[in-house]
């Protein structure tokens, strides 16, 4: 998971609030992973950061954007990723006993999905105006709404959610709204109704995967018809 750098001048205002939305929502998903690894105040708030910026950033050297990361840029992302950081440290403690709340929850679910797919856009957006073609304007998207929760889950020596079959699909969704976006606007469609229908698919995508618990497929190395047949027979053959 992992903020972009979209200003109210490239995007509509709508989607400029979910990236903020998203960009909060990523940096509460880091610092719980922290609290959990049981890490201190410093490192809650660079697991928040990597989680809510680090893809954006991989994204941006990567493409070349003028040498700087986006946060460094429009430091107002970093702000809220710190005020997100604080107020779950001070907070989340006692509204989640009150109120009997878990971060796996459908809302918290939702709020991820919305910003899964509203990164997805913006990194695949940002790519498109940087020259790149379709492939890498989509992959751009997709490691701008994937880079950042990989990097978290590898710093705490978990699975990443993102690269494994064992959860609800997650960075299927990003791509294929990434990739829609990518070729709707290629093919002349309209900047705003690209964006939307791109947005659309990627959110519906993700609350269909995780609502109703669907896996993205396994990477299996499969014998052939053939070499099961051949197989078969070795086994058959009498000894002499």
């Amino acid at each position: 998971m992992v903020a972009n750098t979209c200003t109210a001048v490239c995007l509509p205002q709508s989607l400029v609030a979910l990236d903020w939305f998203g960009t909060a929502a990523f940096a509460f998903s880091g610092t719980l992973t922290a609290a959990r690894q049981d890490m201190g105040v410093i490192g809650a708030l660079f697991l928040a950061t990597i989680t809510a910026l680090g893809g954006g950033t991989i994204r941006d050297l990567l493409l070349g954007e003028g040498g700087q990361a986006f946060w460094i840029k429009e430091v107002m992302y970093f702000r809220v990723v710190l005020l997100t950081c604080v107020l779950t440290l001070l907070a989340w403690p006692s509204l989640a006993k009150f109120f009997k709340l878990e971060d796996s929850a459908w809302p918290f679910c939702f709020a991820d999905a919305m910003g899964l797919a509203a990164f997805a856009i913006c990194g695949a957006r940002t790519g498109l105006d940087s020259g790149v073609g379709i492939e890498g304007a989509s992959l751009s998207g997709l490691l701008s709404a994937c880079g950042g929760g990989i990097i978290r889950d590898v710093i705490t020596n978990e699975p990443p959610r993102a690269l494994h079959a064992n959860r609800s699909a997650y960075a299927t969704p990003a791509l294929i709204g990434a990739l829609i976006y990518v070729v709707l606007r290629e093919g002349g469609m309209q900047e705003t109704v690209a964006l939307w229908t791109g947005f659309s698919f990627g959110l519906g995508m993700r609350i269909v995967a995780f609502s109703l618990d669907i896996a993205p497929l396994k990477a299996r190395l499969r014998e052939s018809e053939w070499e099961s047949v051949v197989t078969d027979l070795v086994k058959l053959k009498p000894a002499r």
